[in-house]
């Protein structure tokens, strides 16, 4: 059996879980030898009770402030009592795949090990690093997977040191995000998408600011901010308020969407657009919308030029207006160039990005474990 370990504070929930909730359900819809373990769930992802389990414990560990900087020797033993009853269930030959999380996979290495399993580090995103390598001497899982080369490296640059180490992208599902059999929208005046956290480094007010620099041009253009602060239909922080106060008359903000819903968004669009300005691990968004056959203007950060590496996607260089506004211009106005970017986006995702593709390099790794 293999149990996926979720961050301590996201709940295993389609409609408040986080991207991290969202590939281990793909996993698991695809894999019954799969199950989870999380801080809470809902009945939303529909999985039986028996691939679900809660560790209650975490709801008070995730009420401690600054718990990601308490020292191994006082998160370990709070974690290992929390975990307990999960570790009891495990037999020889499981696999615990821990999600982002160093303190808790530090902690559960040895208890997964007396028991004959085997602990995957997964990370996501480059955040402990940032700690310094005394931060994570103790961590020493049996495996570790990256989600792009790019942040591989980061990680490395930091602890050259890490053995067993492997990429392997995100995938998407191909049932739920797969193209238009028609458009059905008034094709005169093209829809730009945007469909993410409404964080600063997602670079959305750089997208507004592109958007405002095309209208000053008189371009026919709509453009749908799809999303929220947080999962969820989270309140509006200081910055989405500044986003809804300073965007043009022909940008809509529409909030937070499942993923069905945004696989239509992703229909009903022309071009997709990923402005981030942080070093993106991946961008999952990304494949979505290739998967449903748009074309997708992206900046040139991290996991994203792997994604662009085969096709379908325009790169600009990050937190710039003007790059960007210029790239869009270049799609608004040419529908054969937003065709033939849709097409080698479309073929760069059946090819690569599968969940069935992706599940594999994940066989491949755990079958040397």
């Amino acid at each position: 059996m293999i149990y996926h370990v979720l961050p301590e504070l996201e709940p295993f929930s389609a409609t408040s879980g986080g991207a991290i909730t969202h590939t281990v359900a793909d996993l698991m819809r695809m894999d019954s030898n799969r199950a989870v373990v999380c801080i809470s769930a809902d009945c939303t992802w529909g999985f039986s009770p028996h691939r679900v389990i809660t560790a209650a414990g975490l709801q008070v560990f995730a009420r401690l402030k600054g718990r990601r900087y308490y020292p191994a020797w006082l998160t370990g033993p709070m974690l290992r009592v929390i975990y307990r009853p999960f570790l009891a269930v495990l037999k020889k030959g499981d696999i615990v795949w821990c999600h982002n999380q160093t303190q808790v996979c530090a902690a559960l290495q040895d208890g997964v090990h007396a028991r004959g399993a085997k602990i995957i580090y997964h990370s996501h995103d480059a955040w402990p690093v940032s700690r310094g390598p005394r931060q994570l001497r103790n961590l020493s899982p049996d495996a570790w997977i990256f989600v792009s080369e790019a942040l591989r490296r980061e990680w490395l640059r930091v602890l050259p040191s890490l053995k067993n180490t492997h990429v392997v992208h995100n995938g998407a599902d191909e049932s739920l995000f797969y193209p238009a059999r028609e458009k059905t929208h008034d094709d005169s005046v093209p829809t730009i998408l945007f469909v993410g956290r409404l964080h600063p480094e997602k670079g959305v007010h750089v997208l507004l600011d592109s958007i405002a620099l095309l209208n000053e041009k008189g371009l026919p253009l709509k453009c749908r901010i799809v999303g929220s602060a947080f999962s969820g239909n989270s309140a509006p922080t200081p910055y989405v308020q500044s986003l809804r106060r300073n965007a043009a008359k022909n940008v809509e903000f529409v909030g937070h969407r499942s993923a069905k819903e945004i696989s239509e968004e992703f229909r009903s669009a022309d071009i997709f657009c990923c402005p981030s300005i942080w070093q993106e691990p991946f961008g999952k968004v990304n494949i979505e919308a290739m998967a449903c056959g748009i074309p997708v203007a992206a900046t040139r950060v991290g996991g994203i030029e792997e994604i662009a590496s085969t096709g379908g996607v325009l790169l600009v260089k990050p937190d710039c207006a003007g790059d960007l506004a210029d790239a869009l211009q270049r799609l608004l106005e040419n529908p054969d160039l937003r065709a033939t970017l849709a097409e080698q986006g479309l073929k760069s995702f059946l090819s690569r990005f599968k969940w069935s593709s992706i599940l594999s390099g994940y066989d491949l790794i755990t079958s040397t474990l």
